[in-house]
């Protein structure tokens, strides 16, 4: 999209048998990639011809409609990065005024929503006084929360005096906490958020007919809403929730919730929206909303076009075989058979384990059927294309083969060896080490150029990053053909070389590593957890080594205590973790306390407990400092590929940007390392 371009109101008009009838289309001129959104321009153009329909005195009806699959998807995001408090208010009046201003209108408006329709665009329908949906439209949200900002045009208003205040909160509130869930069209049209809903084949002339019965008085729109009704118990879920996802380290969610209640219980609207204003301009310029809208750009744009990709052609994918069947094969494997739809082979020397995977399988797309997202003869052919073995001669022919077994390089090597012995010489090789050298568990082999490292996080269902690691001498077809596997598998794929654990887990074990060394000095597991979660991270880490495994934590702090000892230790207390045999930290099944086994025989150099504030700066620093390690190293060509890894792989929220982007923010890596991580030239980016 050139700069040039914006979102332009076109307006046309219809003579019809009910009068003059005003077709006001939104359009930015390019096709259904580049979605219409609303910067200065749009809202001036929006303006523009707001006051050609002030000034009709034939108009007896307005139809508002977006472009092909594209109704709005609001504000334009580049807009935000760097925006003060009085341009971010600015930009909230000038919304407000010209969506006020389509309000106002003498006539009937209705809202033709046709396709994709987030934030802004939402609030725009909710400002005409009515409302059709296409089946076709995609999704519809408001997202502003996700970004640590709140819908400032009118949507905290609107939103509960059209659906009521339950539905408000969880649309505006509960649903962005959620990992930005949207809604489908049928949802939103049964959360009232359109009156009419049509299906797409006919949708433009079917609301057109919808505006014209109206204005006909031949049918009219019942609404039945109080805004209050279940006011009080959705707060309360979402004030929960908040507290859970974010433990405060942003204002956006409880903001959002506020201005909700204000209108459900009857506030001036006029007031509503000058608190919608205010609220904008606190919440754009802070740290977390700008560290948010650097988050989307990696995550939604940067990750997507994957800079580091080879140009290369890839091979195409015709049979994939996945090595190593137990609980993280089986999640591998019916990705692959989903997403690749090609024979697949999994591969294990368990017929017990061959048996559970193939349930596993099996019931995953059972899983599918039922909710209606595949049907039951596609269902069928998937199943059919799965060879459970314990023979490596049947997974000849395979193009892309990914192992997925316990993590001991000897075993890796040997699975690598025979594999050698079946497929041609341009097979790709590829691995799921968390932790161990590509080239040395390819070293031994006669083709070494096609292995390269493709490591997926637990579950997998759910983590969308794949780490693709590019070992010393690796061809470029093999690294090709891992982005686009990993683009088919619908994987957000960030690069980093062969070195110890990668870019993820070396990061936390690094940060977490320095948050438990706090233990030696009195501090309990819940405080020490509790200062870290306070930073805005999902958990810490006494909770994280109970959820991916305490053996597999203690065996990545192994290694990478082995590849780096002057800054990774497993200390006395981390041996006793990792050696304990428990499923974690904590005893779920009697109240979370500390299972006793670990808590009676920590090693307690002195009774000198840190503060959350010491355990947060030792956690930060030693992130810091191991993220500029990796970048001087080379392991990752810039520190956004630190932020998008560990933003998708270990669940830093977008209020913080990563820990670089964090950290620059804090002013910590200017302190600490006389620079910022994040310059203004991607080094990614060829």
């Amino acid at each position: 999209m050139s700069d040039e371009t914006f979102t332009r109101f076109h307006l046309t008009y219809a003579d019809r048998p009910v009068g003059r009838i005003a077709l006001l289309t939104m359009d930015n001129g390019e096709d259904h990639n580049q979605p219409n959104t609303f910067g200065e321009q749009a809202l001036r153009s929006l303006e523009a011809a707001l006051d050609e329909l002030e000034a009709a005195d034939d108009v007896k009806g307005l139809l508002l409609t977006g472009k092909p699959f594209i109704f709005a998807v609001g504000a334009d995001l580049k807009a935000f990065s760097g925006m003060d408090a009085d341009r971010a208010r600015e930009a909230g009046e000038l919304g407000h005024r010209a969506f006020t201003r389509l309000q106002a209108l003498p006539f009937t408006t209705v809202a033709a929503i046709n396709g994709a329709c987030m934030g802004g665009g939402l609030e725009i329908a909710l400002h005409c006084d009515y409302r059709t949906l296409s089946t076709g439209a995609q999704v519809l949200a408001f997202p502003e929360v996700f970004l640590s900002i709140l819908p400032a045009w009118g949507g905290t208003q609107l939103a509960p005096r059209i659906v009521g205040a339950k539905d408000a909160v969880e649309t505006i509130v509960t649903n962005s906490l959620n990992n930005n869930q949207t809604m489908k069209p049928k949802e939103a049209y049964e959360r009232g958020f359109a009156d009419r809903f049509y299906d797409s084949a006919t949708f433009l002339d079917d609301s057109v007919a919808f505006l014209e019965r109206l204005l006909a008085g031949e049918e009219t729109v019942e609404r039945d809403v109080d805004p209050a009704d279940g006011l009080d118990e959705a707060l309360a879920n979402a004030r929960g929730m908040a507290d859970g996802k974010t433990k405060g380290a942003t204002r956006a969610p409880y903001q959002a919730m506020e201005l909700i209640e204000f209108a459900a219980r009857g506030g001036d609207l006029a007031e509503g929206r000058t608190k919608e204003q205010d609220a904008l301009a606190e919440l754009l310029p802070a740290r977390q909303s700008q560290a948010s809208v650097y988050s989307f750009d990696l995550t939604q744009q940067r990750v997507k076009k994957q800079p580091w990709k080879p140009d290369a052609k890839p091979r195409p994918i015709r049979k994939a075989a996945v090595i190593g069947a137990g609980l993280m094969g089986a999640q591998l494997g019916v990705l692959h058979l989903q997403r690749l739809e090609v024979p697949l082979v999994m591969k294990d020397i368990d017929e017990d384990v061959l048996v559970r995977a193939r349930e596993h399988i099996e019931g995953e797309l059972d899983k599918r059927v039922a909710k209606g997202r595949l049907h039951e003869g596609k269902a069928r052919f998937l199943k059919g294309l799965v060879a459970y073995t314990t023979s490596y001669d049947d997974v000849a022919g395979a193009d892309w083969v990914l192992e997925a077994v316990l993590e001991r390089m000897d075993l890796k090597q040997a699975i690598f060896a025979d594999l050698e012995q079946v497929v041609d010489e341009q097979a790709i090789l590829a691995t799921n080490t968390s932790s161990l050298s590509i080239a040395q568990m390819a070293s031994e082999l006669a083709h070494p150029e096609r292995v390269v490292g493709f490591h997926f996080f637990n579950p997998v269902a759910a983590m969308p990053l794949v780490e693709v690691i590019k070992p010393e001498g690796v061809a470029d077809e093999p690294m090709a053909t891992a982005f686009d596997v990993a683009k088919k598998l619908r994987k957000s794929a960030v690069q980093c070389a062969d070195a110890p654990a990668f870019i993820v887990n070396r990061l936390m074990l690094r940060f977490n590593g320095e948050a438990t060394k706090a233990l030696r000095y009195g501090t309990d597991f819940k405080d020490i957890d509790r200062a870290i979660e306070r930073i805005g991270l999902p958990m810490g880490p006494f909770i994280l080594f109970g959820l991916v495994g305490m053996e597999v934590a203690y065996h990545t702090g192994r290694t990478l205590a082995d590849a780096f000892p002057d800054r990774f230790e497993v200390d006395e207390n981390f041996r006793l973790m990792g050696e304990s045999g428990l499923p974690g930290i904590y005893d779920w099944s009697s109240g979370g306390e500390v299972f006793p086994q670990i808590a009676d025989n920590l090693v307690i150099e002195s009774q000198a407990p840190w503060s959350e504030e010491q355990i947060q700066r030792a956690a930060l620093e030693a992130i810091g400092d191991e993220a500029r390690r990796m970048l001087d190293e080379g392991v990752v060509a810039d520190a956004r590929d630190i932020d998008t890894g560990m933003i998708l792989g270990a669940g830093w929220p977008f209020f913080t940007g990563g820990p670089c982007c964090y950290l620059d923010q804090l002013g910590i890596s200017e302190e600490r390392f006389g620079r910022p991580f994040l310059t203004e030239k991607d080094a990614a980016v060829r």
